[in-house]
Parts: C-alpha cells; sequence; structure tokens
C-alpha cells in the first residue's frame, strides 16, 4: 500500500491502541516505514468517534493441547478504520471493512483520493 499512498504523496499514520513498546515491536515486525503513534487509552481514537464499547475480552486456556477462549467481560477497543485527512485536518473520506479483521483496500483508497482530490498520482 505504501508505494500507492507515495504515488499520491500521502502521509501515512497509525494509531494503535498498543503501548509504545508494542507499538515499536509492531512496526519493526511487520516492516512498517509510517509513523505508528501509541494511543492505550483510547483518547485520540475516542475523538474520531472510533471505539467499539462492547468488545469481548477472551482469556485463552489450554486444554489437553487445544487452546480454549471464553469471554470474561467487555473492553474498548479500536474499530479498524482508513481516513483520508486533508491539510486543514477535515477528514474528506472514511473507510470501514465490514469484518474488523480487515484492514484498507487499496483499490478503494485508490478510487478515494481520485473522488475526493481528483488525483491521478505523481509519475
Amino acid at each position: 500500500m505504501q508505494p500507492l499512498l507515495g504515488r499520491y504523496r500521502v502521509t501515512t499514520v497509525a494509531i494503535s491502541k498498543d503501548s509504545v513498546d508494542d507499538a515499536r515491536e509492531h512496526r519493526a515486525r511487520d516492516g512498517l516505514s509510517f509513523a505508528v503513534l501509541s494511543d492505550p487509552e483510547l483518547r485520540v481514537i475516542e475523538k474520531y468517534g472510533l471505539v467499539h464499547r462492547n468488545g469481548f475480552e477472551f482469556v485463552t486456556r489450554f486444554v489437553l493441547g487445544f487452546a480454549l477462549g471464553y469471554p470474561i467481560g467487555f473492553k474498548r477497543m479500536a474499530i479498524p478504520t482508513t481516513l483520508l485527512i486533508d491539510e486543514q485536518g477535515v477528514i474528506c473520506w472514511i473507510d470501514q471493512a465490514e469484518d474488523y479483521r480487515l484492514r484498507g483496500d487499496a483499490g478503494r483508497i485508490e478510487q478515494a483520493l481520485r473522488d475526493v482530490w481528483g488525483w491521478h498520482g505523481v509519475e
């Protein structure tokens, strides 16, 4: 996705509920070239209205070698979302997948860049 966004001169920033150390490890593990900001208290994520309040909190136990997860309550979690924000800080486009395990689709993001700003990328 980074080559696509580079063509459009888009700056990518991820905001994660992870701690600073976990966000750093995630960035290194996945070879991410963009900033991953830590927001463990969900303060910034909350300001964008992207908090799911009723996510199940699971505990996993191994029984006879099988992982069994069972819910122990609810927790707040970030809703995976892609935002296109212009230079004035105005949100111009929002994308949320139906499945929280999926992230932004490159084709939809490129179409949004064209639709919102009329961009066709930099050669």
